[in-house]
């Protein structure tokens, strides 16, 4: 075996494609990894593109390249998304999940087999390193296509979807992009998505240890990778004034999150800044005797960045007096924004409802 052979057995490589196929084999492994580059590529480059890591820098470079056979970048694809049912213990998965599914998708080759293969390479995302994002042009049409694989039963889709957005070392901070693409597909249908978006609210970790049930076999040691795993704060946000968008009762949904300790742990003041989101967007369709009675509350729970978003909202609608109240705030911060905010007025310089509408959209660090 040398890599001409394995090139030529494993991915149907023509003679004109092999060379062309080594040098972007060697150009991937030789930056950022410990792959001996002065070494003959036709004695051991086949046995590193044998390792899953390896084979998905490879992979990513090639579909992505012109002039190669779509049945080597198939062959690749279904290589390194389904090697992950098989990593040994301690082994990466290989990088370019979403963007090799993404490929697969477009050229309407994806199989149920990637899908379980993207499942497990997501779960072990944590082994590869810190700065591995994917862009969400690679995630988004992964998304599009998975998602309609008909053997994917709704469990199985809403913890997928669970998984993606907790897939931080994916995913970055593309949390809130990929939400909004879920939930406008269309081929979901609108309970599921309720049902996500409830999940995402109430549960800063949607698979707590030992309470969630997978809808497939999950080893311990990947549940308990699973149960270290944080939504984004600003997905719990925007999962508010999608649950109302979706059909849930928005003056229920309000009276509920604008509550002290309503929502706890990681990103419960997310989750209050989304009802302030939903509170904003439905302002007009709610009586104003209750609007008021919930911006008031809104203006008393614990985090000072929600009073804060409050006050703003206050003073979008209601006007300067809102914005006074301020100036008693328990916290010395709020009250020293509010008296510099109020002298900028004083000074003439008063904000616009589309710069208030800004500051509302403003997100809170995660």
């Amino acid at each position: 075996m040398n890599t001409r052979i394995f090139l030529k057995r494993h991915l149907d490589a023509t003679d004109e494609e092999v060379p062309r196929l080594i040098d972007m084999a060697t150009n991937s492994l030789t930056r950022g990894t410990d792959y001996p580059g002065e070494v003959s590529p036709e004695e051991r480059l086949w046995r590193y593109l044998q390792y899953p890591y390896y084979l998905g820098l490879f992979a990513q470079r090639v579909v992505a390249a012109e002039g190669i056979s779509a049945h080597v970048k198939e062959k690749l694809c279904h290589a390194v998304l389904q090697v992950n049912m098989h990593l040994d213990k301690g082994q990466e998965p290989g990088p370019g999940l979403f963007q090799l599914t993404a490929w697969l998708s477009d050229a309407g080759l994806l199989s149920h087999q990637d899908y379980l293969g993207l499942r497990k390479g997501i779960i072990w995302l944590p082994r590869l390193t810190d700065n591995y994002v994917e862009p969400a042009d690679y995630i988004l049409p992964a998304c599009d296509g998975v998602f309609k694989d008909p053997q994917i039963d709704r469990d199985q889709m809403i913890e997928l979807i669970l998984m993606i957005l907790t897939a931080k070392e994916a995913v970055g901070d593309q949390g809130r992009i990929i939400f909004d693409h879920l939930m406008e597909m269309s081929f979901l249908n609108k309970s599921l998505k309720r049902e996500v978006c409830q999940i995402v609210v109430e549960e800063a970790i949607p698979f707590p240890r030992g309470e969630y049930e997978h809808p497939l076999e999950t080893t311990d040691q990947e549940q308990d990778r699973l149960s270290i795993r944080f939504l984004p704060g600003g997905v719990r946000r925007l999962a508010v004034v999608w649950l109302a968008r979706l059909g849930k009762d928005p003056l229920e949904l309000l009276k509920r999150l604008l509550k002290p300790n309503t929502v706890r742990g990681h990103g419960g003041d997310h989750v209050a800044s989304g009802a302030l989101d939903l509170l904003n967007e439905r302002w007009d369709k709610i009586d104003e005797e209750v609007r008021s009675n919930l911006l008031d509350k809104a203006a008393s729970l614990p985090d000072t960045a929600v009073r804060k978003r409050a006050y703003i909202l206050g003073e979008k609608f209601m006007g300067l007096e809102f914005l006074e109240q301020a100036l008693d705030d328990k916290a010395k911060s709020l009250r020293e924004w509010a008296e510099k905010r109020l002298e900028n007025r004083q000074n003439g310089h008063v904000p616009s409802t589309e710069e208030l509408t800004e500051e509302l959209a403003e997100q809170l660090e995660d």
